[in-house]
């Protein structure tokens, strides 16, 4: 399943906003992640600062059958196999921030993150085999920027970002199926053996890509008390090249003549561009509220096409994902001596994913809603430790996909995510 953000976005690059489910992430000055979230910021961090932080992400998809089939052109007989277990996978996710004042108006930052990257993984004779088994999809961003400012109200920033992505994608292989499709004569393929369902084989791709990209944003504090920010994040097209291994079984030799052999593979995709609005106001010494809203250029995003250099067909996937928006408010409560600060916040977060028709194994993604708590407490004058705890609720998921042998995969997904996080920040 997506590891945390809708679509394959991954939010979080900071602890302390994710207390208050990121609704304070443009105006944001008080941590690193600013390099991510709206480098126009950094200009208002004071002689050194390092926030450096780790994630626990415990997600949790289950998939119920409802009538998983063959095409009704190889007789739609049910799929076998169970429902793939709890496809999701525990993982770890680190970012760090560096932001260093220059000069009175000039900041230099770096960031080293996880913007995007999805991970489960199914039992391997589950009825959905031949779409997914497993899924891992991961990039490593590197985010050099610097920031000016303008006025003492207004600064703007830019960044450089190399983005590193790593793939590895298993599934099995009907070559009964295939055996159909490729000679279509039904005696020849069962004469060896070669049956749907009854011959099934093992595909594993592995590949990388690095792609380029840039941010910039824009800072304006209207008082003490009142910021406003935006920022943008642009696009990365990555050409993942990648090794595609397959095991075969015996009697489907007969096939490899016909492209089912190791090989090469490029896919090509783009990574999406966003737009990050935001607001937040201090009522008083103990309250704070914000509140932002972010757009995601997911509709680049139209299918996922498998390139072999071998004689086989492209593999394609048709996602047609669409355009989404993410809200989130959030509360902060300070102590009368502002050595605790206790936060909460709320987000509801769009899919792109359209409908049934074109909801994947591999994503089998759906809207999401966060509800978060956080602290900071202050640890030494310069040395602020953040705690916080996510749950994302989602609806149930409703699948009716058609994989690259002609079986659907119906019926529907049952998915939350727990997410906690530790973070400190240094200044010196």
């Amino acid at each position: 399943m997506p590891v945390l953000g809708a679509g394959i976005a991954v939010m979080e690059q900071s602890v302390k906003e994710l207390g208050q489910a990121f609704s304070g992430a443009p105006t944001n000055i008080d941590d690193g992640s600013m390099v991510f979230f709206n480098p126009g910021a950094m200009s208002h961090v004071r002689d050194k600062l390092v926030s450096v932080a780790g994630y626990v992400i415990a997600p949790s998809a289950t998939f119920q059958n409802s009538t998983s089939h063959l095409s009704p052109a190889l007789g739609g007989a049910p799929l076998k196999g169970g429902n793939g277990g709890d496809s999701g996978n525990l993982a770890f996710i680190p970012n760090i921030y560096y932001v260093q004042e220059l000069t009175k108006r000039v900041a230099f930052g770096f960031g080293f993150n996880t913007p995007f990257g999805t991970s489960n993984s199914y039992q391997s004779d589950w009825k959905g085999r031949y779409q997914a088994i497993d899924s891992e999809i991961m990039t490593t961003n590197l985010n050099p920027s610097l920031s000016f400012k303008v006025t003492e109200r207004f600064s703007v920033g830019a960044g450089f970002n190399v983005q590193y992505l790593k793939s590895r994608l298993t599934n099995a292989v009907d070559f009964g199926t295939a055996c159909l499709q490729a000679l279509q004569n039904t005696a020849t393929c069962a004469n060896q053996g070669l049956l749907p369902q009854a011959a099934d084989g093992h595909a594993s791709l592995k590949g990388d890509s690095v792609g380029f990209g840039y941010n910039f944003g824009a800072f304006y504090a209207l008082n003490q008390d009142t910021r406003f920010g935006v920022s943008y994040r642009s696009r990365i097209a990555h050409d993942v090249h990648s090794n595609a291994n397959f095991f075969v079984p015996s009697n489907a030799m007969i096939l490899t003549g016909r492209g089912s052999i190791d090989t090469n593979v490029l896919t090509s995709i783009t990574l999406p561009d966003n737009v990050l609005f935001g607001f937040s106001h201090r009522f008083n010494p103990r309250w704070a509220f914000s509140a932002d809203a972010l757009w995601t250029h997911w509709s680049l995003i139209k299918e996922l096409r498998t390139n072999f250099s071998s004689p086989q067909p492209d593999d394609v996937q048709n996602l047609k994902w669409n355009d989404t928006w993410r809200y989130a408010v959030g509360v902060n409560y300070f102590s009368e001596t502002s050595k605790w600060i206790f936060r909460t916040g709320f987000a509801y977060d769009q899919t792109p994913v359209p409908d049934a028709q074109h909801r994947s194994a591999r994503v089998p993604d759906n809207s999401r809603y966060w509800l978060t708590a956080g602290f900071t407490y202050a640890l030494l004058k310069n040395v602020n430790i953040h705690g916080a705890y996510a749950h994302l609720f989602m609806n149930d998921s409703a699948i009716n996909n058609r994989g690259s042998t002609a079986g659907f995969l119906v019926g529907q997904y049952s998915e939350q995510i727990n997410i906690g996080g530790l973070q400190l920040d240094w200044r010196f």
